[in-house]
């Protein structure tokens, strides 16, 4: 059962946290075996979002149905990243992490290796650039989904404008996913011994003597999440007629192996696969999915309006209510290439404080206790990518009942079994 494997899960974080806070150097000589896991997630991951969206769009009908499709999926993702930055700025303007914070006596991290990544994000028009890949092996290797899914789109398309064929091409693309699903299925009993070791790791490296100074900060971000998670994402549900909590109870064991993690990667192909039991259609579920990773990051939203107005109040700059629309502007566009670099969120964080202002030298604070923040906020994305999955899917009318889940459910095999 799906809620005996989450338990599993649950026990290891649990068990984890205690080996690194009591046996530190212990806890950190685990952290190969959590690397090696989010290896063997990451190595299946380009596999199914190429297959999987061939498929898709060759299905589609037309240009003018993807176009539709694509479309859709970008209001989505830009209301809803603008309705999340809001709830940030609202939170950090009235619970004020930064005020009277003395930094001298801060943990500061070296942060020099971002500063090339975030002149990487501020070039807006390198980014769109770049979705289009020169050689898409390279694009495959480096894991860069957007120029991926690009490929893939413009592959499935010409597959479903020659017709027939393309079917040896279709047949080996299904074949291809099919594997590549029960490989994850195969890779996934393997996830509470990773979530174990990379708990032990985090917490053997960074202690927990750390969070202390920066408690407020955390404490702001996390409640923000909370909002988002059981309070923003259950009132757009309620609207749209979605059983939100019965939704989030399907995904409940992802949720926390994202968090372990801290990277929506490792639960990608299972959760690609679980919205399209759910009733959301193949189409949709290998469109919306694999492009929200970069487009789609509400809790990496949530921590970048935060932690922009922590380090103002935090260095004792005054921003009125037109500078903070305009850093929420600068947010909406730099919180894009989010996926694009490693230390995405840090890497855009920096970003934005030069793009207007703020010191830099602030995100070096905040770096010494990014583990922490970059949990939740990794969680956080997963609720919010199958939100919008089931609306993109409602809004393309390709949602079936959920009777077909509920009969689904029953024949699907155990995820921690081989």
């Amino acid at each position: 059962m799906k809620k005996f494997f989450a338990f599993q899960v649950l026990i290891a974080l649990f068990i984890g946290a205690l080996i690194g806070h009591f046996f530190p150097e212990f806890g950190q000589a685990l952290k190969p075996i959590g690397t090696a896991f989010i290896n063997l997630i990451k190595m299946i991951v380009v596999p199914i979002v190429f297959t999987t969206i061939v498929i898709g769009s060759a299905g589609s009908g037309n240009r003018k149905k993807m176009g539709s499709l694509g479309l859709k999926t970008i209001i989505w993702f830009e209301f809803i990243t603008t309705v999340i930055l809001a709830i940030g700025l609202l939170l950090a303007n009235l619970l004020k992490p930064g005020e009277g914070l003395n930094l001298s006596h801060l943990a500061h991290k070296d942060i020099t290796a971002l500063n090339d990544s975030a002149s990487k994000i501020i070039d807006f028009k390198a980014m769109l650039v770049n979705i289009i890949p020169s050689n898409i092996v390279d694009a495959m290797a480096r894991n860069d989904l957007l120029a991926v899914l690009f490929f893939a789109i413009l592959f499935g398309m010409a597959a479903g404008a020659i017709g027939k064929a393309s079917e040896p091409a279709m047949k080996f693309m299904e074949s291809v996913a099919n594997i590549m699903f029960k490989l994850t299925q195969m890779v996934m009993t393997t996830a509470p011994i990773g979530v174990l070791a990379l708990m032990a790791a985090s917490v053997g490296q960074y202690g927990l003597v750390l969070l202390l100074p920066m408690a407020k900060l955390i404490g702001v971000v996390y409640l923000g999440l909370a909002i988002i998670i059981f309070g923003l994402f259950p009132l757009i549900a309620y609207f749209l007629k979605i059983p939100y909590f019965k939704v989030f109870r399907m995904v409940w064991d992802l949720f926390l192996i994202a968090f372990s993690t801290t990277s929506t990667e490792t639960i990608l192909p299972q959760l690609m696969e679980r919205m399209e039991s759910y009733g959301c259609s193949k189409r949709v579920v290998s469109f919306v999915i694999p492009s929200g990773l970069s487009l789609n990051c509400d809790g990496s939203t949530l921590y970048l309006s935060v932690c922009s107005i922590f380090l103002a109040q935090a260095f004792g700059i005054p921003m009125d209510f037109g500078q903070q629309l305009i850093l929420m502007g600068v947010l909406v566009v730099t919180s894009k290439g989010i996926a694009a670099v490693p230390s995405g969120s840090l890497v855009v964080l920096l970003a934005t404080a030069t793009a207007v202002g703020l010191p830099a030298e602030g995100v070096a604070i905040i770096a010494g206790i990014d583990r922490v923040l970059d949990m939740a906020r990794t969680a956080c994305n997963t609720p919010g990518h199958v939100l919008a999955c089931i609306v993109v899917s409602k809004w393309e009318k390709e949602f079936r009942q959920e009777e077909e889940w509920i009969h689904n459910q029953a024949k699907q095999p155990n995820i921690g079994q081989a």
